[in-house]
């Protein structure tokens, strides 16, 4: 955290201090004058003369000190100034602007824009590093999930055409065990082949006019069969009046499909999980609010990532490859708007809330 303990720009120090001098020249020159010639010389020719070149010194004196302020300012203040404008463009935008060292500049504000270049340098050959080896990781994935998902297809297949021969009870339980194993795997292909597409930017959006309340209830009625087992009230809090979104409704469905099914069965039972959706000015929001178990502190950070899945949530439930959350705030994210999450204030369990432009996502 930052805290700034002085808001005066450099020009405006200076000034103050320009102000200061040059008072304090006036002052001596008034005391000289008025207390310290007179009874040398009053009512003597010398009396103007000295007091004439006194203040005709300290007229001069206040002029090259205001024209020596001024060259400070310049030969501080300017560097300065490009070097403040260029670490805003790279922190806001990650521009690179070129910050040109100055002839005149002192030596310590040089080293300070040789440092920061150095340290930009450092950034983005960190930033390079990491995006070769997410493409590199990101490559891997795709490819290896393309040479599973054939043989797994097949696999599955062999395993139904057993299920209708004649068999023992024990013989189908293993066989339909493994077969239920299997669509599993083929399902993470999927979720794998999906990152991939969606990483590369091969996905590619269907952008039009969508009732997000429209889809919450239907998302409401879906699941309420698996709450109702499960114990677990689910609520949908209706709101009308809602503006629609610009979005791709599949992919936004599937977000809240995931945190809805998160929800249910992280949440012991008898709990309840309700949705709500509200609006601001640019922003429409969805929140899933649960009691369930929660998030431990230590999980919050990497709860977002590929395959990280929190220790309480891998002990209630065994199903869940951690890739969920990583794909839902993508997506997000590709829509111009994003996913968090927070601690229930009052009582157990989260609050995720999917955030959504309503204009949607730039170029879109």
């Amino acid at each position: 955290m930052i805290c700034y303990h002085s808001r005066m720009p450099l020009w405006l120090i200076y000034s103050i201090a320009y102000v200061l001098l040059a008072g304090g020249i006036g002052a001596g020159a008034y005391f000289f004058v008025q207390i310290v010639l007179p009874p040398i010389h009053a009512g003597n020719e010398l009396f103007f003369i000295a007091g004439s070149e006194v203040v005709t010194l300290s007229v001069a004196l206040t002029v090259f000190i205001g024209i020596l302020f001024f060259v400070l300012a310049r030969v501080t203040a300017s560097p300065t100034r490009k070097l403040t404008r260029a670490v805003d463009a790279f922190a806001d935008r990650g521009e690179h602007l070129a910050v040109v060292i100055p002839s005149f500049a002192p030596l310590e504000i040089k080293q300070l824009i040789v440092s920061f270049i150095n340290l930009l340098r450092g950034v983005e050959e960190s930033q390079k590093h990491e995006a070769d080896v997410a493409h590199v990781r990101s490559d891997f994935i795709s490819t290896a999930a393309h040479q599973l998902r054939t043989p797994l297809t097949g696999i599955r297949w062999a395993l139904e055409a057993l299920q209708t021969s004649e068999l023992t009870e024990e013989q189908r339980a293993l066989i339909k065990n493994a077969s239920d194993k299997s669509k599993d795997l083929v399902q993470i292909v999927k979720t794998l082949l999906d990152i991939s597409a969606i990483e590369s930017g091969k996905h590619q959006y269907t952008f039009a006019p969508v009732d997000i309340m429209q889809v919450v209830e239907e998302i409401a009625a879906d699941f309420k069969p698996l709450a109702a087992e499960r114990e677990i009230t689910l609520a949908c809090e209706h709101t009308d009046g809602l503006p629609l979104v610009r979005a791709d409704r599949e992919r936004i469905k599937w977000i809240l499909n995931n945190l809805v099914e998160n929800a249910i069965r992280y949440t012991p039972s008898p709990g309840s999980v309700r949705l709500a959706v509200n609006a601001s000015r640019d922003t429409l929001r969805v929140l899933i609010r649960d009691t369930g178990i929660g998030i431990p502190t230590n999980d919050r950070g990497n709860i977002f990532e590929r395959f990280y899945r929190g220790k309480n949530a891998a002990a209630k439930e065994n199903e869940g490859n951690g890739l969920g959350l990583y794909i839902a705030r993508t997506i997000a994210n590709d829509h111009g708007g994003d996913l968090n999450f927070s601690a229930n204030e009052s009582g157990p369990g989260t609050t995720f809330t999917l955030s959504l432009p309503i204009h949607g996502p730039s170029g879109a």
